[in-house]
């Protein structure tokens, strides 16, 4: 899995979003699915260094806010950013730092396992913690 970086560059890709899109009160196609609320943990890797192994963690709560952390151990790094979030039946539509992007998702095994895939093709798995 890449690195919690990955997941904030592509939550920028789509930065030119217009406005319409950057609230669900805006688009009434969207909503946030209950199943993806929660905390979703995963194992990531620095892009600088892929021997250097952490812990990425995703909070979607029920207000469309939310969370990504990621810890590494050697050396001993944490990087967290807070999130807005919205999603539809396929796809979580993620603003961190005032830049949105567009994430697919899968939920399996009674929705315990969370599978993103990135807009450049990188594919990540989280599971519910809670």
């Amino acid at each position: 899995m890449k690195n919690v970086l990955l997941i904030f560059l592509s939550l920028c890709i789509l930065s030119c979003s217009s406005d319409d899109n950057d609230s669900n009160d805006n688009n009434p196609d969207t909503s946030i699915n209950s199943d993806l609320v929660g905390t979703w943990v995963g194992s990531t890797t620095s892009d600088d260094d892929p021997t250097n192994i952490g812990v990425q963690t995703i909070v979607f709560n029920a207000d469309g806010t939310g969370s990504i952390t990621e810890v590494f151990l050697l050396p001993p790094e944490t990087f967290e950013i807070e999130l807005t979030w919205y999603s539809d039946a396929t796809t979580i539509y993620g603003t961190l730092e005032g830049e949105q992007d567009q994430i697919g998702y899968v939920l399996s095994q009674e929705n315990m396992v969370l599978q993103l895939t990135f807009p450049e093709g990188d594919v990540g798995e989280y599971v519910r913690l809670d």
